[in-house]
């Protein structure tokens, strides 16, 4: 896959079928638009693109405190999985925000890059205070001679599938189906950070975790089931979500995750954590011994839950 960062890289050719996006999460609505892009420039014998904008434009435009399913890196790593051919990502400021829907097209897309066909989303906005849509698409590729292909709204299991919905649904942990709909494990990475160790101290080490990337969506706060990934190797274990009540009077949020059957000495490292599921809410205890009795329970629970997995 090859990634364009900007448009004076790309050689024009006409004969060349598009799709843009933000594309937050890679979603199964977001391939299916990807599928499309793939056969119709296999059909015609075009080169394809995905033209993506980062930072978020909600970032930019919106109130700023938008929390994103995907960072960059995650997202090109998506793309390439999916087989995309070709990306080019806008960077998107305050001066990109402000040119409207017609000059983007025109002068972006028709004149610099070249297109015969443009695929996008049935909610796909576009250009200066969005004002670009499906509607104005079809006409603007009638005056500029492309051809236009509206993928329209994917369900699964009665949901429709968007953005906004997973982030809703991770925000509400509820992590199980938001993989459904997502089609991957909801992850995020960070680095293992020194903590003040009270964990080796009940039994259970945890390794305390900070997020590489603030605009991330941490799941709400809980106890989850996880896989983790440390140096290519995959491990096991639970994580909690919260400030640790049964401790610390606080209401910073913290992360820890506790591996099983490990024992290594991994500060600094990085780590990478998909969520699998949620078992509850974060509890405060009234000593500590009713703590180390329920994360029993909860380690028996998500080991049932692990054995059904592999099975």
């Amino acid at each position: 896959m090859k990634i364009y960062r900007t448009i004076e890289e790309i050689d024009f050719n006409s004969n060349t079928v598009l799709t843009i996006g933000t594309f937050d999460g890679l979603h199964l609505g977001h391939k299916q638009i990807l599928t499309e892009l793939k056969q119709e420039s296999e059909n015609a014998g075009a080169r394809s693109f995905v033209i993506t904008f980062d930072p978020h434009p909600r970032t930019i435009v919106g109130s700023g405190d938008i929390k994103l399913l995907n960072t960059l890196e995650e997202k090109l790593q998506r793309f390439e999985e999916a087989g995309v051919e070709n990306v080019l990502i806008f960077n998107f400021n305050r001066e990109f925000s402000q040119i409207d829907y017609d000059t983007f097209i025109k002068s972006l897309i028709v004149d610099k890059i070249g297109v015969t066909k443009i695929i996008i989303g049935y909610d796909h906005k576009f250009g200066k205070n969005r004002a670009g849509n499906k509607f104005r698409l079809i006409e603007l590729g009638k005056h500029y001679n492309f051809d236009v292909s509206v993928v329209d709204v994917v369900e699964k299991d009665g949901i429709v599938i968007s953005s906004t919905t997973i982030r809703n649904l991770i925000d509400n942990g509820d992590v199980e189906t938001a993989k459904n709909i997502l089609g991957y494990d909801y992850e995020i990475s960070g680095n293992v950070i020194d903590g003040i160790k009270r964990g080796r101290k009940i039994g259970f080490r945890t390794a305390n975790i900070e997020v590489d990337y603030d605009k991330k969506l941490v799941p709400k706060i809980g106890v989850y089931v996880v896989k983790c990934i440390i140096d290519s190797n995959i491990y096991y274990g639970l994580m909690n979500i919260g400030t640790r009540p049964t401790f610390e009077d606080s209401n910073e949020i913290k992360i820890e995750v506790h591996l099983f059957d490990f024992n290594n000495d991994i500060y600094s490292e990085k780590i990478k954590i998909h969520f699998l599921k949620r078992l509850r809410d974060e509890i405060k205890f009234a000593s500590k011994e009713e703590l180390i009795e329920q994360i029993k329970k909860d380690k028996e629970e998500a080991n049932k839950f692990l054995a059904n997995l592999v099975n």
